[in-house]
């Protein structure tokens, strides 16, 4: 990689905030993203989304144009569609618009703006190889047509699935091995590991600890010589892993130790006051590239991740059909493809397949009947606290009472009720009990809650969380 700077603070387009960012507003949004929130790199975000093939070179040509040091401080990196997941040809249309970029940059510029590209919902390197050869072989034919020398792009793979998690760096190890022996080994791999498509999957403990899990075995990878950088991208809420959350940062920046790269979604952004993201920003930029936490019992967290699972998609399924009208109801901010066409899949504890919306809807959903979808693990915390282990899970996740003593603000039993019933809410007031929480409600956020529910209404409980979900 040639010594290549690995950013700290990657700028996204996540419809997270209650801002709605229209498509042709982006290309300006990144040049802000450099400007004014320091991001060195920005995602185009191609993955179930309507973004204008054009909008990498855009942001080539409107940086230059500003003067900003594209390639060498600024990156653009674009999010692809899977090949196998969403349709052929929009994943080959997004490599397509990289190498392009890079025509561009390399040619006005003498520097190339994408060095990377990621590659979501990977499960194992076969395909992240598939798409590494593809992209390379495009750049390589543009640059002998042309001479304009292009650089190889680096696939990154998205791991957002708690279970495949636990096994990143076996994955990362396949990958440097079948990348070395191609020809397109690189000084430093990047590995992007997600919280919210994990969480919406398995629930909020399950999904924090295939992270950290994570974070842990990549740091063995160095003892042979491996560089690894990974980038772990987190929202706002304790369920999509608050990393984005001021007052969250410092607990789980130190949660998460072993980091390069965090994502900076659109709500820390756009629902958060800019001397506040600045405090955010210094947290999380002071934090990166630290070593992570004493390693801890990897057959007990196996097993919390298992059980956790197990019991969150036990819950979800006996409650999610009485607020799954809600969903009609949250604003989508970004110009994205319908999530009845690329939802999320998730099996109930009957073993059900349920559609379900992406990570930021299904948990803006979960906050507008008063209802944290952190909360959801209660169940397995009611059950852990009767086994008399539940000090052993607090022991690798230290954040999680905090975390839930900042989402019971949001928590109203009375409205939950009348959604999931009053068996649920038993289950999540013994929850809790348990971790000695003493509800302290939002009094405004409770009072909106108890109106007649509009889009209206859940983009101001929006604003008063400081994120749509």
């Amino acid at each position: 990689m040639g010594g290549r700077a690995i950013p700290k603070l990657m700028c996204t387009q996540h419809p997270d905030s209650t801002i709605k960012v229209r498509v042709e507003e982006e290309v300006d949004e990144a040049i802000i993203g450099y400007t004014i929130y320091g991001c060195e790199e920005v995602m185009v975000d191609y993955e179930g989304k309507l973004t204008p093939y054009s909008q990498p070179k855009e942001i080539v040509v409107k940086a230059s144009k500003a003067g900003i040091p594209v390639g060498s401080k600024f990156f653009v990196t674009p999010r692809m569609p899977h090949p196998f997941l969403e349709e052929f040809d929009r994943a080959m249309l997004a490599l397509e618009a990289s190498v392009l970029a890079n025509y561009c940059s390399s040619k006005a510029l003498g520097s190339q703006a994408v060095k990377w590209v990621i590659l979501p919902m990977v499960e194992e390197v076969d395909t992240v190889i598939f798409v590494q050869k593809i992209v390379g072989r495009k750049a390589k034919m543009i640059s002998e047509e042309t001479s304009v020398k292009l650089d190889a792009i680096t696939v990154v793979p998205l791991l957002e699935d708690a279970f495949i998690q636990t096994r990143a760096h076996n994955v990362i190890y396949a990958l440097a091995k079948e990348m070395t022996s191609a020809g397109m080994e690189d000084e430093c791999l990047r590995v992007f590991l997600g919280f919210s498509d994990s969480a919406v999957r398995y629930g909020h403990i399950a999904s924090a600890l295939g992270v950290k899990y994570s974070l842990l075995k990549i740091m063995d990878l160095s003892k042979l010589g491996l560089c690894v950088k990974p980038i772990i991208g987190s929202g706002s809420p304790p369920f999509r892993g608050g990393v984005n959350n001021v007052e969250l940062a410092p607990l789980e920046v130190e949660t998460y130790r072993g980091y390069s790269t965090v994502t900076v979604q659109s709500a820390i952004r756009y629902d958060v006051p800019l001397n506040e993201y600045e405090l955010f920003r210094e947290t999380v930029v002071g934090g990166a590239n630290a070593e992570p936490s004493a390693a801890i019992d990897e057959e007990s967290l196996r097993l919390f991740i298992k059980e956790s699972s197990e019991s969150y998609r036990s819950f979800v399924g006996r409650i999610l059909r009485g607020v799954e009208h809600v969903i009609g109801l949250i604003p989508s901010t970004r110009d994205r493809v319908s999530w009845r066409v690329y939802g999320r899949l998730l099996i109930d504890g009957e073993n059900q397949v349920i559609n379900v919306p992406r990570a930021i809807m299904y948990t803006a959903m979960w906050y507008s009947i008063g209802l944290p979808p952190t909360l959801l693990d209660s169940p397995y915390i009611v059950k852990l606290a009767k086994k008399d282990l539940l000090d052993d899970l607090l022991k690798a996740l230290p954040q999680l009472v905090q975390e839930w003593i900042y989402d019971s603000a949001f928590y109203d039993p009375e409205v939950s009720a009348k959604f999931i019933g009053n068996e649920g809410v038993k289950e999540i007031n013994e929850a809790l009990e348990y971790l000695n929480i003493d509800l302290n409600p939002n009094e405004a956020y409770v009072a909106m809650l108890k109106q007649v529910q509009t889009e209206a209404h859940v983009i101001a409980l929006g604003k008063l969380r400081k994120f749509l979900g």
